[in-house]
């Protein structure tokens, strides 16, 4: 038996089978950043390069291993080619183009502020038809849009998000000397529309669009013809600072038939708020105060027009569609929207420091050319009543 087992193993053909290589894999993502990683067993050196498809240049380079990892620094949008060789062939082992057609992209918007959510917000539909891509966004005011925009998946801020292929983040983001991150951004967000920011992150071209806003008509809060102002904002600056301005623009209103609503969360009757104003304003209907956001987009949405500065409740007025007067001196007229009247300094006065500096927050009288002289805050000391008045008439028409 032993020796006919042997005889028949002796027969058996001999195959010749290739031994199989341990082979590598490749991920790669564009989370805020173009991303490559080489896993695997099979030790090989690779030189990875990340170019810009649409000029044609490489922006990162380098050499990488098996079970190792490299992005790029830049983090706004590139349409970005990935490129593998391996560097004992020179041989191209992996090549990808962006294309977000089908797949998840996270858009997170990381300012607060009413004015930056309303100016950002609309690029993020805008890059979603671009793209024909699954947007997952996420902004501290998602009930404004939620029930407007079932084309986008919201969550809240800090949220977990799986299975991306790229991610971006909507901000103006500073390095520790004030100057602009050019990672995050392709050139300084002062230079440009506010709006604009987050277009130039997600590589689109500008328009400026308006956003839909979800809340609830509760009617008009009186029947008599009124104008909405908000005087009042987060910096000195950005105040309209005429002697008497704020008063002469509220008398000429009522004299022409129209009560004039006052909304602004900083307290009429309050000696320290009523001072940055020229003392209390009078024949106001009096709405200031800590109040529901609803309330004051119902106020503004029946008021005839809306007087005010380079403030959250201009945006929001902006937003809903009532005409806008925007008073502002400290910054040019391009920072904020097109579709208001915009006044701005008369020639011959220093204007638009915003747009050239840094703001301190912490500085409430931040002037950067005058502070502390007579020339402090000129930019809107210099905006005369008349001047107002002629803006607001060309929306009223009472003359």
């Amino acid at each position: 038996m032993k020796q006919e087992l042997i005889n028949e193993y002796n027969n058996l053909q001999k195959l010749s089978l290739p031994i199989k290589e341990p082979s590598n894999s490749y991920n790669i993502n564009f989370i805020e950043g173009s991303f490559f990683e080489v896993l695997g067993p099979q030790k090989k050196q690779y030189k990875v390069v990340m170019t810009d498809l649409d000029t044609g240049r490489a922006l990162h380079t380098t050499t990488i291993s098996n079970n190792m990892w490299t992005r790029s620094n830049i983090k706004y949008f590139v349409r970005w080619e990935i490129k593998a060789y391996d560097t004992e062939t020179n041989e191209i082992v992996f090549t990808h183009t962006f294309d977000p057609k089908g797949k998840r992209v996270y858009i997170h918007l990381d300012s607060s502020a009413i004015g930056d959510t309303l100016a950002w917000f609309p690029q993020v539909l805008e890059f979603k038809k671009r793209w024909d891509c699954d947007v997952v966004v996420s902004t501290f005011k998602n009930d404004w849009f939620e029930k407007l925009y079932p084309e986008l998946e919201f969550i809240k801020p800090g949220t977990t998000v799986n299975n991306l292929y790229a991610m971006y983040g909507i901000g103006w983001f500073y390095e520790e000397d004030h100057t602009v991150n050019k990672y995050r951004i392709t050139r300084d967000f002062k230079e440009m529309p506010l709006a604009q920011t987050a277009s130039e992150i997600l590589g689109l071209p500008y328009k400026e669009v308006k956003p839909r806003i979800d809340f609830k008509d509760l009617g008009r809060p009186i029947k008599e013809k009124y104008v909405v102002i908000a005087p009042h904002a987060s910096a000195h600056a950005k105040y309209w600072m005429y002697p008497g301005g704020w008063q002469k623009v509220i008398d000429t209103l009522n004299e022409k038939g129209y009560k004039v609503m006052m909304i602004t969360a900083e307290p009429l009757n309050d000696e320290w708020h009523d001072s940055k104003l020229g003392g209390t304003l009078q024949n106001v209907i009096n709405e200031t105060g800590d109040k529901p956001i609803q309330l004051r987009m119902n106020q503004i949405k029946h008021a005839e027009a809306f007087i005010g500065v380079g403030s959250g409740l201009s945006w929001l007025a902006w937003a809903i569609g009532t005409p806008v007067t925007l008073i502002s001196g400290f910054s040019e007229p391009h920072t904020e929207f097109e579709d208001c009247e915009r006044v701005f300094t008369p020639k011959g006065f220093c204007n638009g420091c915003f747009n050239r500096e840094w703001l301190n927050p912490g500085d409430w009288e931040w002037c950067p050319d005058h502070k502390d002289t007579p020339k402090h805050f000129e930019c809107t000391k210099s905006i005369t009543p008349n001047n107002v008045l002629k803006a607001i008439n060309n929306i009223l028409h009472f003359e």
